[in-house]
């Protein structure tokens, strides 16, 4: 009996330590949490917000300060009216960190009267700062003037994503990172679905002499677009280069009459804006565009309704584009001359699935006609697969026969596939044509022009 109570009380013991841990571990979990600020309340917030601003007592009328952590900051915004700017985490000029990653802004609702939403945001004039890795979502809201991923005034931006969709609109325009006074803008990506925006589009923008705007990625899958698309930008005139950029044009979005498709564009001419920027078209047709410049890539994606002589591409102003001259305070709507689409050292591949009707299928339409095409490929021999295509040798430009300075780049599938295929994707070196067989043994051969 003795022993029972024994054991008894020592199990009560040990029950009421295990629960002290917990208690302990759920109170540091508490302490040093990741900040975290929800505006659900309908109050007029009439300072800057932040993920890492002090909590929101129903009024956030002095939530202009930032003294929590900012790394992996949150700011979810359902309702209410934002006078100043709504970031997922920003420090000021007095901060001593060194980097920012990990917030992510989150908008469901609310008025931004025509302010500006960033995912983390540096005003540090003192240190260089890294903002790498933030977010920005937005699902709903009211009078929004421009979005950051990432905005650093001294220090790259890399890795930064902006997701907008649900008919959102965003006055002026999205950057996924932006790095103003020194550093780099790469890797960052915007995605926009069925939203509208009323300036351009960049993937990374550098404003300084030394950055670089590279790999960065910008995808229209839907909605309106009324300025330019870019990859990447350098507006500043120093020595940074614009390459690795790509634009991927998805479904049935629709652009400005002022829109212009660039990989990469830069203030200095001595600058690289064309080297591996990349334009995807995938699975749409009749885009029409201002203009099409600097991509040595370019990847079409054939959707299956797609029937021959209907353009994927329409390019009214050709290789259209900024006017570099006024690239000093951004990418304002200053554009270049109507001129050709330059196609000579870029590299074109061709993708399908599904049973296509045999004919000429033109790639791009451009009312200024091209600069010529370098290279030509011939198909993959028949022993190599399943051959599902039977394409020409190469790629033509050719006149359209019903507007006089417009030429089309065509390429023909001489006969009817006689099997679906499953979507494969071959690059050559130099301008080409993919032949699609099973996704097995795709084989490009390159000849040089005689």
């Amino acid at each position: 009996m003795k022993i029972t109570k024994y054991l008894s009380k020592l199990a009560e013991k040990r029950t009421r330590n295990v629960l002290a841990i917990i208690v302990m571990f759920a109170c540091t979990s508490i302490c040093f949490g990741e900040p975290s600020l929800t505006l659900g309340s309908n109050a007029t917030h009439r300072k800057n917000v932040a993920g890492n601003s002090d909590k929101d007592d129903g009024t956030a009328n002095d939530a202009n300060i930032f003294p929590q952590n900012p790394n992996k900051c949150t700011l979810i915004v359902n309702q209410g009216a934002i006078v100043g700017e709504a970031s997922g985490a920003c420090i000021d000029d007095n901060s001593a960190v060194e980097s920012m990653t990990g917030n992510k802004i989150i908008v469901n609702g609310g008025n931004f009267n025509k302010n500006i939403i960033r995912g983390a945001c540096s005003l540090s004039e003192r240190n260089a700062v890294k903002v790498n890795g933030n977010t920005v979502e937005i699902n709903a809201g009211r009078n929004i003037c421009m979005v950051y991923g990432g905005w650093t005034r001294n220090g790259t931006a890399s890795d930064n994503k902006v997701f907008i969709k649900n008919k959102v609109t965003i006055s002026k325009y999205v950057r996924g990172g932006y790095s103003d006074r020194y550093g780099d803008a790469k890797n960052n990506e915007v995605t926009i679905t069925s939203a509208t925006v009323g300036g351009n589009v960049s993937g990374g923008l550098v404003n300084n002499d030394n950055g670089d705007a590279k790999n960065n990625k910008v995808i229209i899958n839907g909605g309106r677009i009324e300025g330019g698309v870019c990859g990447g930008a350098v507006v500043s005139n120093g020595k940074g280069n614009a390459t690795g950029n790509t634009v991927a044009i998805l479904g049935t979005p629709e652009f400005g009459v002022n829109t212009t498709l660039c990989g990469g564009i830069c203030a200095n001419d001595r600058s690289d804006a064309f080297t591996g920027n990349t334009l995807v078209i995938k699975k749409t047709k009749a885009i029409t565009v201002r203009g099409i410049s600097n991509f040595e890539n370019y990847e079409f994606y054939l959707s299956q309704d797609l029937k021959p002589q209907e353009p994927i591409l329409i390019a009214n102003d050709g290789g259209c584009s900024w006017d570099k001259d006024k690239l000093a305070d951004g990418l304002r709507d200053t554009y270049t001359p109507p001129c050709p689409v330059k196609l000579l050292n870029s590299n074109i591949t061709v993708c399908s699935n599904g049973v296509m009707d045999k004919g000429k299928y033109t790639l791009i339409r451009s009312l200024e006609g091209f600069d010529g095409l370098s290279k030509k490929f011939t198909p993959p021999p028949p022993n190599k697969g399943p051959v599902v295509y039977k394409w020409d040798d190469n790629l033509e430009i050719v006149d359209n026969k019903d507007l006089t300075t417009t030429k089309d780049l065509v390429v023909t599938l001489a006969q009817k596939s006689i099997a679906p295929a499953t979507e494969a994707l071959c690059k050559g070196h130099g301008t080409g044509i993919l032949l699609a067989n099973d996704g097995l043994d795709c084989i490009l051969k390159t000849m040089e022009e005689s």
